[in-house]
């Protein structure tokens, strides 16, 4: 294959942005839930319908209980089953009448059936005489009071969100009478005009009461399926439900690794004699001295001890204070790079920058994970990559893949190429560094770049062989690019303790709507259907999805077309030494109006010394295990 450089436009006109005011300012809240996971159902349908506002519609003919969550978007970890309707569980009646919007109530909560609304949260004083807010507190309504009536009319039996819409609590008053909301129930009520009378209903056991404390439900709950119900006939016994988590990201993250080495490398010796690359700090950096770097590393030289760690622990400061989702700005006429799998394939690497070009404030880049791993040259191409991130910290961009992991990285050869190449000790500053490495970025608020894919079911429903044929119905909450973006990253990939984390490394898309299982591990990885992303990108306001992860033939596909396209773009050419594939970048330019194509810069694989891929990988010719025999 010729290794002329091609351009190619995207051939698919992009939607223009739709996202409703409700939906950028509430998270998709789930209507149906069941009691702590057990009664969880899993519906095996086609692409949920979605309201003009992007929430997946509450239909009970196609929805599947899920993990509840208050008005709010927050997790509610001890749901509570009432109804309003049942005269004989009726203690106590308030009434209160509002004037202006908010009334104090700063969260409901359905039912366990997704009927009916209580007061889950809300303001416990008045601040002053008049207080809008105070409202419901002074009229005696309390937490856990449910709704029985809006306006005289009785709303006991109606969907959580039917009554939400009526109440309009989120909005506050507009003196004109227009309200800046669009519908979530699917009567398409529309706002209760004010003053507007709620009669709200104590009931028995449901008095205030202390709320349950923060992670209530325990660490790493699952739960068999109850094989009893009729909603789980199509699953086998042993399928299991678990709660899907998003830990929450330390203020600040200090590594004891990093801090130590920090000071080991301060008391090391400069290096003398050394006629290849150096780094002397940041200041030493520059386009020239970078590319003397990659020319020594492609002789066989390197770093010196000492300048690799520095360098390694420079890019880290930057890294670990970044958020878990990034964002990049590109401005009008300029453009950015996404540059997917490279996999220490140094010469094909090379290559690719003469034709894309060096990192520049005009030229961002945004490198998509699996830097390392199978490939010989991995040191290398990481040690650019880091100084690439160091030399223009505001215009390049690192999203870790799942070959930045400690146990990737031990098998698939990294780790063993920095033994040799280095000591064993530097592994450790890799994995943290990796650990601080952002999971996706997003581009001008309309481009999703994520090394594997979209958040996977909530909850995680599994069962052992998984019919590769069956796709099912498996989330009802969207997960919102603030929570990834506050999302803890941490740690290693682990799909009990971080289920979103494996998803945005590890996922791949499919042809068929709906999850399905992946075949990568042996549990915990998923397939998602086109209405999965584009469910996601609609709720979040983007319109295109970026990724990598997967061999392409060409180096790019489109897995999802259509408006909201979600593609692969993989820059390894002949993977491995045995694919074949032809290998590309992605490069997107703001016209002003949109970040406009991907374009992609396509070339095949470049001659390299005869050393095997994998060849630092356990059981490889240069493992250090290998030179010890």
């Amino acid at each position: 294959l010729s290794s002329t450089p091609t351009f190619v436009r995207t051939r698919k006109a992009m939607g223009s942005l739709r996202r409703s005011a409700l939906s950028q300012a509430l998270a998709a809240v789930a209507v149906l839930a069941s009691c702590r996971y057990l009664t969880e159902v899993l519906t095996f349908v086609g692409p949920s319908p979605t309201t003009a506002s992007g929430r997946p519609t509450r239909s009970l003919s196609v929805s599947r209980l899920a993990s509840m969550r208050d008005s709010e978007g927050n997790k509610i970890r001890e749901p509570k089953t009432f109804d309003a309707s049942n005269t004989a569980s009726i203690t106590r009646t308030v009434a209160v009448e509002y004037k202006k919007r908010p009334f104090g109530v700063l969260s409901y909560a359905p039912s366990t059936n997704g009927k009916g609304a209580m007061i889950w949260n809300m303001n416990e004083n008045s601040r002053y005489p008049g207080d809008p807010q105070g409202q419901a507190w002074t009229g005696g309504a309390q937490k856990f009071m449910a709704i029985k009536s809006v306006a005289g009319q009785d709303v006991s039996t109606w969907d959580f969100w039917d009554i939400m819409d009526i109440l309009d609590d989120k909005i506050l008053d507009n003196s004109a009478g227009i309200f800046q909301s669009s519908g979530a129930g699917g009567m398409g009520n529309k706002p209760a005009e004010l003053p507007v009378s709620v009669e709200y209903v104590e009931l028995t056991g449901l008095a205030n009461e202390p709320s349950p404390p923060p992670g209530g439900m325990g660490q790493n709950v699952e739960q068999t399926i109850d094989s009893r119900d009729e909603r789980f006939k199509d699953l086998p016994r042993d399928a299991t439900i678990r709660e899907y988590k998003i830990p929450v990201a330390p203020a600040s993250y200090r590594s004891d690794v990093v801090e130590n080495l920090r000071s080991a490398v301060a008391s090391m010796p400069e290096p003398t004699g050394h006629a290849g690359p150096r780094y002397m700090g940041p200041q030493s950096l520059s386009e020239d001295s970078i590319r003397q770097m990659l020319a020594s590393f492609k002789t066989g030289q390197i770093l010196p001890m000492k300048d690799a760690y520095k360098l390694a622990i420079d890019a880290y400061d930057l890294l670990v204070k970044e958020k878990t989702l990034g964002r990049v700005n590109v401005p009008v006429g300029q453009k950015v790079t996404v540059v997917g799998d490279l996999h220490g394939q140094l010469f094909d690497f090379d290559h690719m920058l003469s034709l894309a070009g060096f990192p520049s404030p005009n030229n961002q880049f945004l490198f998509n994970g699996d830097f390392v791993d199978r490939g010989p040259w991995s040191v290398e191409v990481i040690f650019t990559l880091l100084a690439f991130k160091v030399w223009q910290p505001g215009h390049v961009f690192m999203n870790r893949g799942n070959h930045e992991a400690e146990m990737a990285n031990h098998f698939y050869g990294f780790f063993g190429e920095i033994e040799v190449k280095y000591e064993k000790r530097m592994t450790d500053l890799f994995a943290e560094l990796f650990r601080a490495t952002p999971l996706c970025h997003v581009i001008n608020n309309e481009v999703f770049v994520v090394h594997g894919g979209i958040p996977g079911p909530d909850p995680r429903v599994w069962w052992k062989g998984m019919d590769n044929q069956i796709s099912f119905d498996g989330r009802q909450i969207q997960i919102s690019l603030s929570e990834i973006e506050n999302s803890n990253r941490f740690m290693e990939p682990n799909p009990d303790d971080n289920p979103l984390m494996v998803d945005l490394l590890w996922s791949d898309p499919k042809g068929k709507d709906g999850y399905g299982p992946s075949g990568r591990m042996s549990s915990g990885i998923y397939l998602f259907g086109p209405d999965v992303s584009r469910n996601f990108m609609e709720f979040n306001g983007l319109r295109m999805t970026l990724r990598s992860h997967e061999v392409k033939a060409q180096g790019y596909r489109f897995d999802h077309e259509g408006q909201y396209p979600l593609i692969t773009v993989f820059s390894a050419p002949n993977y491995v030494d045995k694919a074949g594939n032809m290998a590309s970048v992605a490069v997107l330019t703001n016209d002003g109006t949109k970040m406009a194509g991907p374009e992609f810069v396509q070339y095949s694989a470049q001659p390299h010394p005869d050393v095997p891929s994998g060849a630092y990988a356990v059981g490889g010719p240069l493992h250090p295990e290998a030179a010890a025999r």
